[in-house]
């Protein structure tokens, strides 16, 4: 696929990574400094601005079979799409900063009448979708759901004591219907075995049917423990994603939310919008505010101020006072690991969450990709078993290293299949392989 990125800035960078080794890729920036960055990528760059058709034209627009337009200014990434798709892109997709570009006033999306924008993203909206999954799921740190929410996947870090901790996982005696398929000790992820010992600090990767999930949330705690669902949740910051997941945790009878908003005229505004939701004004940095209000209490705390310092300094208060789950926003990608080695449950990043979901609508075709785990050391595949294979037994398929094939959809239902179980011509796999093995998972019927 021939790919244009207008834009060298964290996103450009990060998509560049990702989509470089599988397209040919051209890269755009105004800045010539810029090039330096992306030497090592198999890129072609091209200085000058994404808004000169003079300069789309050197990027051979007119054959693009995608244009992504994202700078830090929403009005050069619109006019970047609308000027390409003129001079003949395929597809357009536009960053952009808040919602008033999603739609217009009569519920139509005015990027795409009036300017030819095939797809809107507005990175910090899908992370607040991803902290809500999140928070819904007791004890994770991971969630995502497959299948119409047929099959869910889940991490957890293991405590000290946690039942799954016990013995190898084959004698473990899991729910039937879960399945773990990975496990990340340190910088290291894999495809664990039933001789697999698990250990205290590791996360682990689990994929199942629903019900199956739920009975698998009880072997996870330490000591028999059951993990508490989000009662009350208090919110740091009341900027959009703030704003966004306090609307979509405000309409839930079994979650009491409050935020805390430093700026008063914004405080004011989603007081004057949110139902139910408590908004208290002061800096979510203060201890003493803290304290006063036994933020401890809570059972999740989410830190989404637009400053990675800030987000720190409140995640680590909420944790000396008790809190039991923290989730917190991080605007550089390279800080996550950071913040998960002070000991942040949750390190998430909007821009980390768009780059990932355009990396998985790009990386379609006969494997697509439904999701991109651990900042892309993993993935979750879907593969179509082609008419004319033969019906072969799991244990039989070879499937490549650093790969398990983590649910059969065959015919509505959802598999979790083990050892015996027959891969059947036009099942739907769902397969978890690590990044080392993704180029021969989405070529291993073809091979085959």
């Amino acid at each position: 696929m021939r790919i244009i990125l207008i834009g060298g800035g964290e996103v450009g960078y990060a998509l560049a990574r990702a989509l470089a080794p599988n397209h040919d890729l051209h890269v755009i920036d105004h800045n010539p400094a810029v090039a330096d960055r992306f030497h090592p990528l198999d890129v072609s760059f091209v200085p000058g601005s994404g808004t000169s058709a003079e300069v789309l034209g050197l990027g051979d627009v007119e054959s693009s079979d995608l244009v992504i337009a994202c700078t830090g200014l929403d009005e050069v990434n619109i006019i970047a799409c609308a000027l390409a798709k003129k001079l003949g892109a395929t597809k357009t997709v536009c960053f952009v900063s808040g919602n008033d570009f999603l739609e217009s006033v009569s519920g139509g999306y005015s990027l795409r009448e009036h300017f030819g924008v095939d797809q809107t993203i507005w990175p910090e909206a899908q992370l607040a979708d991803a902290i809500q999954r999140i928070i819904a799921a007791p004890g994770a740190i991971d969630a995502e759901s497959f299948a119409g929410g047929q099959v869910r996947l889940l991490e957890y870090r293991l405590e000290s004591g946690s039942p799954l901790t016990a013995a190898p996982i084959a004698s473990l005696q899991l729910p039937r219907g879960a399945v773990v398929v990975a496990a990340k000790r340190g910088d290291t992820i894999t495809i664990p075995h039933g001789e697999t010992h698990l250990k205290p600090g590791d996360k682990v990767i689990v994929m199942g049917r629903g019900d199956a999930m739920v009975a698998m949330e009880a072997r996870v705690a330490p000591d028999g423990r059951n993990l508490r669902d989000a009662r009350q949740v208090t919110i740091i910051g009341g900027g959009d994603v703030g704003f966004r997941l306090a609307q979509l945790l405000d309409s839930r009878d079994d979650v009491s939310v409050r935020m805390i908003e430093r700026d008063r005229v914004r405080g004011e505004m989603l007081a004057a919008t949110l139902a139910n939701a408590l908004i208290l004004s002061g800096d979510g940095t203060d201890l003493e505010l803290l304290e006063m209000e036994e933020i401890g209490r809570s059972d999740v705390l989410v830190s989404v101020i637009d400053n990675d310092e800030r987000n720190l300094l409140a995640s680590l208060l909420g944790r000396q006072l008790g809190v039991t789950k923290i989730i917190t926003r991080v605007s550089k990608v390279a800080n996550l690991r950071l913040f998960e080695r002070v000991g942040i449950d949750v390190a998430l990043s909007a821009k980390g969450a768009a780059v990932e979901s355009i990396v998985r609508e790009v990386e379609g075709g006969k494997a697509k990709v439904l999701a991109v785990l651990e900042e892309g050391e993993a993935k979750i595949f879907e593969l179509v078993v082609p008419d004319d294979f033969p019906a072969t037994a799991l244990r039989d398929l070879a499937t490549p290293p650093e790969s398990i094939v983590g649910t059969i959809l065959r015919h509505g239902d959802a598999i979790v299949p083990h050892g015996n179980d027959r891969i059947e011509p036009g099942d739907r796999l769902l397969v978890f392989c690590t990044d080392t093995s993704a180029d021969l998972m989405r070529t291993f019927f073809t091979s085959s």
